[in-house]
């Protein structure tokens, strides 16, 4: 991503500010299972949310499967660009787990997921126009627990948002925690980003079990770098390993896009150059390590 687009994406916000968009505080996230009605709530992560084994009693049919994990992450721009719809159904059709960023709640996405029998849950970042933008993580099957974290970017005052979800897997007994993140991005400083990721990792740090935290971490400067790098290393993370040739969207001629993991074993990963979007959508998969 080049400066021009930092530019563009300021501009954009900008416009909304001046359109008054709204940010919701006591219903800002939504869960939506199974097509049943949508379910709305505060939704904020607490620090004991995760504690535990939370899978205890869970059905052994149920959940995830220990052998194959798969998910998508992508930030999707808004749905601002042509040919979202196609490159979503292209490269996430049949994940277990799509992880959104900039996901608009319009009823193109909202149809996808209808269709192809996904539940989700979705942490507001503002309303603009009948519509909400936030970050929306969707799955195959129903999630044991879910909650959201919002921290206001200083600059431009609208949130950015995390949507933290825990799985059953089958066969295991042990909860998988998968993280959506979408990282502050417009700031002079770091003090709302290293709140952002303090704020996670204190309502991680209860849950010993495995982990996946995915999404756009918005880390193009060496100091966000190192504040992730501190979350890395307190949760016991292994950051996956790229290649130097991976074609991840670059901000400032670093990669933002990241798959962090615990108690997993990657299998495959893969990025896809698209035009639907500034950012390349991620699709990889897992399998429980010691499986």
């Amino acid at each position: 991503m080049s400066y021009l687009r930092f530019f563009i994406h300021l501009l954009f916000v900008l416009v909304l500010l001046a359109g008054c968009a709204g940010i919701p505080f006591n219903s800002q996230f939504v869960t939506q299972e199974n097509g049943d009605l949508e379910l709305r709530s505060k939704g904020v992560c607490e620090e004991t949310t995760f504690a535990g084994n939370q899978a205890q009693g869970y059905a052994a049919e149920s959940g995830l499967s220990a052998d194959s994990i798969s998910l998508m992450g992508w930030n999707i721009y808004k749905g601002q660009e042509e040919g979202w719809e196609g490159d979503l159904l292209r490269y996430g059709k049949g994940s277990d787990l799509i992880l959104l960023q900039e996901a608009l709640t319009e009823s193109q996405l909202l149809q996808f997921f209808q269709t192809h029998g996904y539940s989700w849950n979705f942490n507001s970042a503002f309303r603009y126009k009948g519509a909400e933008s936030g970050v929306l993580t969707a799955s195959r099957v129903s999630s044991l627990q879910s909650c959201g974290i919002r921290v206001k970017e200083p600059v431009i005052r609208l949130p950015k948002t995390i949507v933290v979800t825990s799985y059953g897997i089958k066969g295991s007994g042990k909860t998988l925690v998968v993280v959506n993140v979408h990282g502050i991005n417009f700031t002079l400083g770091t003090g709302a980003y290293r709140e952002q990721f303090v704020g996670l990792q204190k309502v991680l740090q209860t849950h010993d079990g495995p982990l996946l935290i995915v999404g756009d971490f918005n880390d193009w400067e060496e100091q966000r770098r190192l504040i992730v790098a501190g979350m890395v290393e307190t949760l016991s993370l292994t950051v996956f390993p790229f290649t130097k040739e991976d074609e991840r969207t670059r901000f400032f001629g670093n990669p933002v896009d990241h798959i962090l993991y615990r108690g997993l074993e990657p299998v495959e990963i893969n990025v896809y150059p698209v035009t639907s979007s500034d950012h390349n959508p991620i699709t990889s998969s897992f399998r429980l390590k010691d499986v």
